[in-house]
């Protein structure tokens, strides 16, 4: 009966191999990809625009599709490239933009003419390995390759701007789409490889260019209706795949300067290139070396020294010439820098400059035509005139130092130096760890009319010790009944003498007053 039961039992299973059927390989399709933008992009695609496309099949010796041609519409790029049979073997695609109907290029060149827009000069990249075939469409995430420059023009040359250009070292590089990254160019050179690009100018005011990723001191050159050519060395800086980066300059009659930075939308935002300095209708740039106590900045030696608030401070007041502008040595002058006057007689002494510093106001000191009330409130933690690195210290780091400020509100019982006993800082304690205060005593201007004068305080024989040295951050703005301005007060670091104690505090200062500068490097 068991034997009868087996045999039973081994047909019926025969019988069911007999009846199974297999189940066909089908191709899904035709190949669509669906473009993922990240926030390395200011806009997405439109329709119309085009990609290539190439798919290589594991373990195939050719290519399934080279330089597939896909058109963006809707919220895909969709072609005539069906599906390969095999929908068990994975594949990886590389997409590029912009298409280009010769094939993919091997070889990307810097693009010289971009005043027309800078979307032909851009070059994206986007990978995807094990990728099988399927119904829906793959996902790719596109990437900016090249960098963004974007140049920001305050033009008060009295000149029309007629063109903006970059001097850029990299022309060429060349393109590995399997790892999406960018190789020393190894081929020939075009014939014509452009070293400048002009850029693109947008309402008349902001210009972009993109450009090859590199490691480099570019130089900016603007060229005015009036046949001024007026060029400025950047900052070396390491330019990065997909970022964006800003330049501010404000445009003189011969020269630039540096203003205060917007904040920057879309692409990845890098941060702003600072210049080496002033700049002239000649290559005149500021020469800037740093070491570890001092740095020299124009040919002048400064000491720095590291605080207890672990930020590292100028040990000396800044005695800097902006290109093109004269020292005055007459307080009733508004010429923005002054020498100081820390003697007997009150009057301004060329000979104290090496020792005590010059006398800015805030524009000055901003790096600004002037101080308006739109731009009052722009200038905190600005570079202004300091060097690249380094900038003029905000409220927040004064009462970090010292601790006390004018306004209660603002005392900070964590101040590195703050002795609740004298409501301030020891100076014996800063002087101890190198700060070195230098009494160069002030220009005093009480508001926008009012006439300016030195103020020369005298104690135990120290003349000038009526100082300040100059913040970024505002304290606030006044007006005349008329709504014109009348006055703009910045938060400014002061010492303080008197019998029981000698201090240093945190105060408010004009910004048409001249006081003494120490910048702060950059953290």
């Amino acid at each position: 009966m068991k034997r009868y039961f087996i045999l039973a039992m081994a047909a019926l299973f025969l019988a069911a191999a007999c009846q199974k059927v297999e189940t066909p390989q089908l191709r899904p399709g035709k190949i669509q990809v669906e473009p993922i933008i990240t926030k390395a992009t200011e806009v997405n695609f439109e329709d119309g625009d085009r990609i290539g496309l190439t798919v290589k099949v594991e373990g195939a010796a050719e290519d399934y599709a080279s330089n597939a041609c896909f058109t963006y519409a809707g919220d895909l790029f969709s072609g005539d490239l069906e599906w390969y049979a095999d929908i068990y073997t994975p594949a990886g695609f590389y997409a590029y933009y912009p298409y280009d109907e010769k094939g993919a290029p091997a070889l990307y060149v810097q693009q010289e003419d971009q005043s027309a827009g800078i979307a032909a000069a851009d070059f994206m990249m986007a990978a995807k390995k094990g990728v099988l075939p399927s119904q829906n469409a793959v996902a790719m995430v596109f990437k900016h390759m090249m960098t963004k420059l974007v140049i920001n023009i305050d033009n008060q040359s009295g000149a029309a701007v007629e063109k903006v250009e970059v001097l850029s070292g990299t022309l060429a590089v060349d393109l590995d789409y399997e790892n999406m990254a960018l190789l020393p160019a190894s081929g020939a050179f075009p014939a014509v490889c452009p070293q400048t690009v002009t850029y693109e100018a947008v309402a008349g005011k902001t210009w972009q260019m993109i450009m090859i990723p590199q490691t480099a001191p570019l130089e900016l050159i603007v060229t005015l209706s009036n046949h001024t050519v007026i060029r400025q060395t950047l900052v070396s800086t390491t330019y990065k795949s997909g970022g964006q980066y800003t330049i501010n300059a404000r445009i003189l009659p011969d020269n630039m300067i540096v203003s205060a930075s917007g904040e920057i939308e879309n692409w990845t935002d890098e941060g702003e290139v600072g210049f080496e300095g002033g700049s002239s209708s000649e290559v005149l740039p500021v020469e800037f070396q740093e070491h570890d106590d001092y740095f020299v900045y124009d040919g002048v030696e400064y000491k720095t020294v590291t605080l207890a608030d672990g930020k590292k401070w100028m040990a000396e007041n800044l005695r800097f010439i902006p290109r093109g502008r004269t020292v005055s040595s007459d307080p009733t002058e508004d010429a923005g820098i002054w020498y100081p006057a820390a003697n007997a007689d009150k009057v301004a002494d060329p000979a104290l400059v090496e020792s005590l510093g010059l006398l800015y106001d805030a524009a000055t000191a901003f790096g600004v035509e002037a101080v308006t009330l739109e731009n009052a409130a722009t200038f905190e933690g600005a570079q202004g005139i300091c060097p690249r690195g380094w900038h003029i210290p905000t409220v927040a780091e004064m009462t970090g130092l010292v601790g006390h400020c004018s306004n209660s509100a603002l005392v900070n019982p964590d101040g590195a130096y703050y002795d609740a006993a004298v409501k301030g800082a020891s100076l014996a304690a800063l002087e101890a760890d190198g700060w070195g205060w230098q009494y160069a005593s002030m220009r005093t201007k009480a508001n926008v009319t009012g006439a300016g004068s030195y103020t020369v305080t005298n104690y135990n024989g120290i003349y000038g010790v009526m100082s300040y040295l100059i913040g970024s951050s505002m304290y606030q703005t006044t007006t005349n009944t008329d709504g014109s301005l009348k006055n703009v007060q910045y938060y400014y670091m002061m010492p303080t003498y008197n019998a029981s104690n000698e201090k240093v505090t945190v105060a408010y200062g004009n910004f048409l007053a001249g006081a003494s500068l120490r910048c702060v490097k950059n953290n």
